[in-house]
């Protein structure tokens, strides 16, 4: 039987949370830094730099479950997940370099190429390493509880890469000569990293034995029509999983949610705040850092409450600090640290339900059709996450060039306006949004016993 129900070893967790380190990395540092890159260093204007990045995302409408179904059919002597890890870990570090060198000088139009070529290259590359790499933690074990803890270090790794990637990137750009060769240094920096750390997860974790049920999954079909027929029935039976359906809405808008604000945090703190980029690694330090320390206490709650339960105590938190930004004056930073405090703590239990909770969805839909289909599920909600991040990163490049947004210098009144409302105000509002949904999820502890004894795989 695949990943039963038993105990993983603490090197085991460890392993695996050390991708995270590195995927993280990138993931903050894009998500905090590279529109201000774009805007402010390679001075590419807002909506041409959105509209590039749109790019990629069209694409991912497709890859994601593309990706999925490949990896569900994958067969290879390096295990169903791991070769995807062992084959992308260089390439995944040269592309995310290379999104960070924007040649000096580019017309609008070559400045449109450039950055939709080199983001939807690494977005493909870190779709290929980052997909196959959750999907493993669904099949290591089934236990409802166990997985909480394996998410629980893989949430802490994420933490610490995320904390290098926004914290660090400011620090490194500062040490350097001039911003855009800080920026394509600290890039390399972060690519190397993320090799490293996809290429330890391939060296220290394995994926467990199939079962007779996964084996019975068929492998990649070479013929193009019955193989986009396959990935048609396969989406199909996906999207008829209810509880996954209502998760990845509710994570979608919190992804949304949390995205603007990151993406708005270094235009509100320097401009709104009035304070310089020297104060971005300190802020995002307390961020962070609060995050960090409130997922031990989230593990515990999660331990004794529903995880959706969990899910809905922390997005209140988050949602409540995120409306107090909307009274942040210049010079009010104490004012900000203590919002920063408690969007924290709520911002943790975001960190580490919803990846516990995606596991349990994959075996609902387990019970329902009688095959696994991991990669598919992990596709879905890896283009849900990343159309949020990439909308909400358009949503910034357009509030700024509809109200006026100029770099380098002060800003007026209605620009300012637009700032503090996608980092505060419109975040807050996703969040909400995402409760009803996580209200109604159905898959309590007792919930999932059931599905594991009525799938044979208690």
């Amino acid at each position: 039987m695949t990943a039963p129900a038993t105990r993983l070893s603490l090197g085991t967790k460890l392993g695996y949370a050390t991708g995270n380190v590195g995927l993280q990395m990138q993931i903050a540092a894009m998500n905090f830094m590279l529109m201000i890159f774009y805007t402010d260093v390679a001075l590419v204007a807002p909506a041409v730099a959105g509209a590039a990045l749109l790019v990629g995302k069209v694409w991912d409408t497709i890859n994601d479950p593309l990706f999925g179904w490949m990896t569900d059919r994958t067969r290879s002597r390096h295990g169903r997940h791991r070769v995807y890890l062992i084959y992308g870990a260089a390439p995944l570090a040269i592309a995310a370099a290379a999104v960070w060198m924007v040649p000096p000088g580019l017309s609008p139009w070559a400045a449109f190429l450039w950055i939709a070529l080199t983001y939807t290259v690494f977005d493909t590359l870190m779709t290929l390493v980052q997909l196959p790499y959750q999907a493993m933690a669904a099949n290591m074990t089934r236990d409802y509880d166990e997985r909480t803890s394996l998410t629980a270090y893989a949430s802490m790794g994420a933490l610490l890469g995320f904390f290098a990637g926004s914290v660090f990137m400011p620090v490194l750009v500062r040490a350097a000569p001039d911003a855009r060769t800080g920026y394509a240094l600290a890039g390399s920096c972060f690519g190397l990293v993320a090799g490293v750390a996809v290429a330890v997860v391939a060296w220290r974790v394995r994926e467990p034995a199939e079962s007779v049920a996964e084996q019975a999954v068929r492998p990649v079909d070479a013929d193009t029509p019955a193989m986009w027929e396959s990935v048609r029935e396969t989406l199909r039976t996906t999207l008829h999983n209810r509880p996954f359906l209502m998760l990845m809405g509710a994570a979608t808008l919190v992804r949304l949610g949390l995205t603007l604000v990151q993406a708005s945090l270094a235009y509100f703190v320097i401009y709104q705040l009035q304070g310089d980029k020297g104060d971005l690694p300190r802020f995002m330090g307390t961020l962070l850092g609060v995050v960090g320390l409130s997922l031990f206490m989230w593990k515990r709650v999660v331990d004794r409450w529903e995880k959706n339960l969990a899910y809905i105590l922390g997005l209140v938190f988050c949602a409540a600090g995120l409306v107090a930004l909307y009274w942040v004056g210049p010079g009010d930073q104490r004012l900000v640290t203590a919002i920063l405090v408690v969007v924290g703590i709520g911002m943790g239990a975001h960190w580490i339900v919803p990846f516990a909770m995606v596991p349990d969805t994959i075996d609902h839909g387990h019970m329902q059709t009688g095959e696994r289909k991991t990669g598919m599920y992990y596709g879905l909600y890896g283009l849900m996450d990343k159309l949020a991040r990439t909308l909400a990163t358009v949503l910034v490049a357009g509030m700024l060039d509809v109200t006026g947004y100029v770099p380098n210098v002060a800003q007026s009144a209605t620009a300012l306006q637009g700032i503090t409302l996608m980092t505060g105000i419109l975040p807050a509002v996703c969040l909400v949004l995402a409760i009803p949904l996580l209200v109604a999820y159905p898959i309590t502890r007792s919930r999932h016993a059931d599905i594991l004894e009525r799938s044979g795989r208690h």
